[in-house]
């Protein structure tokens, strides 16, 4: 049984206003970065990839990756010169890499995001596109959640992250939110901002990021040794 965190009751959500209150949080951690690192992590999992892990920073992320070859590094990240790499593109993630070799994942605003989080019992990862799962998952096992939107790790720019934040904590409250998070983000014009900026991927990773449950995978990130592994815990058994 979790134990119970005195500041939420047991089945009660709200979005972090500061990052301050991911550091110490003890409950459950549901991280937000809409556009790509959330739906990139959901995108690996479903794509089949057994060996997904996070890192907060790109030293460790670049550490890593010297270590095991094979492994395919998803950053936006300049992480310098001949450093082979993909995008950190969910339409990529899904859809245009090898999934039986090991992910590695860092980002500007993502990774950091689940880091800060280490004190937490759990913590997940959400997007528009594992909401249904997501929130099955979080109601079989209600616990005080604080739902962090990746923005404040990064840009505050980036709204579309607390957003889909607020529609999670409505969801959560029974409550279908996604249309008019749909309407919000387009009406704030990051969707335009963001493909501008990715002509390769942008629009079909926008096409992903905006759809509403066609991922089941519920990531789980699980902190050791500087490295966050990623688990499915809406397969994962006895979900722990």
């Amino acid at each position: 049984m979790s134990q119970q965190s005195p500041l939420l009751p047991q089945n009660k959500a709200r979005v972090a206003l500061d990052r301050s209150e991911a550091v110490t949080w003890r409950g459950r951690g549901i991280v937000v970065d809409l556009f790509r690192f959330s739906n990139t992590i959901c995108a690996l999992l479903e794509s089949g990839r057994r060996d997904v892990r996070v890192y907060a920073a790109p030293s460790l992320a670049l550490a890593a990756r010297s270590r095991e070859k094979n492994a395919d590094l998803f950053s936006e990240i300049d992480l310098g010169p001949g450093v082979d790499k993909y995008d950190n593109s969910p339409y990529t993630a899904l859809y245009g890499s090898d999934p039986s070799r090991p992910a590695l994942s860092v980002t500007n605003s993502g990774s950091p995001a689940a880091a800060s989080l280490l004190l937490a019992e759990e913590i997940l990862v959400a997007c528009f596109a594992n909401f249904p799962a997501l929130v099955s998952y979080c109601l079989a096992d209600p616990r005080p959640t604080l739902i962090v939107p990746a923005c404040l790790f990064y840009d505050s720019r980036h709204v579309e992250d607390v957003i889909c934040a607020r529609a999670l904590e409505d969801e959560l409250g029974g409550k279908d939110a996604f249309p008019r998070a749909l309407e919000e983000i387009h009406a704030s014009g990051r969707v335009l901002d963001f493909m501008a900026g990715r002509p390769e991927t942008g629009k079909r990773d926008m096409e992903l990021a905006l759809k509403k449950g066609y991922m089941k995978a519920v990531p789980r990130i699980k902190f050791r040794a500087g490295a966050g592994i990623v688990d499915n815990a809406a397969a994962a058994g006895d979900g722990r």
